[in-house]
């Protein structure tokens, strides 16, 4: 589905933020520079860019989110060229960000899961999840509660929380179903991230790296890849400090 738009705001200027939308989502710096300098009234809008109708967000987080999915070399071989061309946009982005505010440590200042409605994040506040169970029902089959809650606070990106059970014994690798071959952990985060990164983050940005413009105006779905991989690449930073060598 497209993004609803700001009803306060004409066609245009409508059009012109998804522009800059799409210019900070792929850190096409000039292009922000140019909208800045051409459009300040419009631009200044960017820390209450309407999704859907509904919640605001601030066009300086899609940065943070780059630099997450960009910032290391655990990448396959052929591929890391570009990481680093995208990790180099990235970081010149950030330091606009940071001139532009006058804060050298600016620092991402939401939670992923505000926007969980919009990606593949369970409802930070349902606690009796997981998987496709309730913690009843595992608990039934002689699972620990703590690693229950684990999976649970995982789902919903609450990393707080997660860090707290990791840090008190959480098992990062029990399988809840021996039939799924994702219902751990350590593989449910994983295979996100790789799905996100090899179907949808990498190839739109390989394609507008290429065409320099963005033609598919589905700022929705971009908004969703690029929040859930950047989510998901945090949540694997973390949990991977407590695989058992």
């Amino acid at each position: 589905m497209a993004m609803k738009k700001n009803d306060k705001l004409t066609d245009m200027e409508n059009k012109i933020l998804d522009e800059l939308f799409i210019a900070i989502y792929f850190n096409n710096l000039e292009k922000v520079i140019e909208i800045k300098e051409k459009h300040p009234e419009i631009y200044s809008k960017k820390e209450k860019f309407i999704i859907d109708g509904e919640k605001t967000f601030d066009l300086k987080n899609l940065t943070f989110f780059n630099q997450s999915i960009w910032k290391n070399d655990d990448w396959r071989d052929d591929i890391i060229p570009f990481v680093k061309r995208n990790r180099v946009k990235t970081e010149k982005m950030m330091e606009f960000w940071r001139t532009e505010t006058g804060n050298k440590n600016i620092q991402r200042e939401i939670e992923y899961n505000q926007y969980f409605e919009y990606f593949c994040c369970a409802d930070p506040e349902d606690n009796k999840r997981v998987f496709v169970y309730t913690k009843t029902y595992y608990l039934e089959k002689g699972f620990r509660e703590i690693d229950l809650n684990l999976e649970n606070r995982v789902s919903c990106l609450d990393f707080a929380e997660t860090k707290k059970l990791l840090e008190n014994g959480a098992k990062i690798d029990i399988k809840f179903d021996e039939d799924d071959f994702y219902s751990d952990v350590i593989s449910f985060v994983s295979d996100e991230c790789s799905c996100l990164a090899s179907t949808e983050v990498v190839p739109s940005f390989e394609l507008y790296e290429k065409n320099g413009k963005w033609i598919n105006k589905n700022i929705t779905e971009l908004f969703r890849n690029l929040i859930g991989l950047a989510a998901y690449e945090d949540m694997y930073y973390l949990i991977e400090k407590y695989i058992e060598k």
